[in-house]
């Protein structure tokens, strides 16, 4: 969920649509709520759970994932928790920071990107990209989780993970 950006955009462009919103922090259900009151969308439901195992019913045709797995230090149950959660044929895109080679890399990131914010924010960010996988390392739990998605580079500091589940082998 988050502050209920995406969610909101979505319930804006797919009004038949019934979304879920999963977040694990209050407060940002707090902000995802009246984000949504003032958008006037009504097809968004927020749900206050862990994304690695939101206890939602199964059967999802669509499942996102914004800016989670680098705050997992095993991201294992996440990749069974979309499993769980989408049917056969589901849509699944998972975006994430990706981890630069070094850490000089990682400065230079939050320079060009965050040259201007609150110091506290700078360090965070950088925190989180170094915190964040590489593209090899989340092929690797792909693999391990027998998922057939594809891991691609989608800027100097983003991943995206995507594809359809496919129907698990007998």
């Amino acid at each position: 969920s988050g502050p209920g950006d995406i969610a909101i955009r979505l319930a804006q462009q797919r009004p038949a649509w019934h979304i879920d919103a999963v977040d694990f922090s209050e407060p940002m259900i707090a902000l995802a709520r009246i984000a949504i009151a003032q958008a006037g969308v009504r097809n968004v439901w927020l749900h206050h759970a862990d994304a690695k195992q939101t206890k939602l019913a199964a059967g999802y045709d669509v499942i996102f994932c914004n800016s989670l797995l680098h705050h997992l230090p095993d991201p294992s149950a996440l990749w069974k928790e979309v499993v769980r959660l989408g049917q056969t044929g589901a849509a699944v895109y998972v975006m994430d920071l990706v981890r630069p080679l070094t850490t000089g890399d990682a400065h230079c990131i939050v320079d060009t990107v965050a040259a201007n914010e609150d110091p506290i924010l700078r360090e965070d960010f950088y925190n989180s990209l170094c915190a964040a996988f590489t593209i090899d390392e989340v092929a690797g739990q792909l693999r391990a989780a027998t998922l057939d998605l594809r891991v691609t580079q989608v800027s100097d500091r983003h991943m995206l993970v995507s594809g359809l589940l496919t129907s698990p082998s007998l």
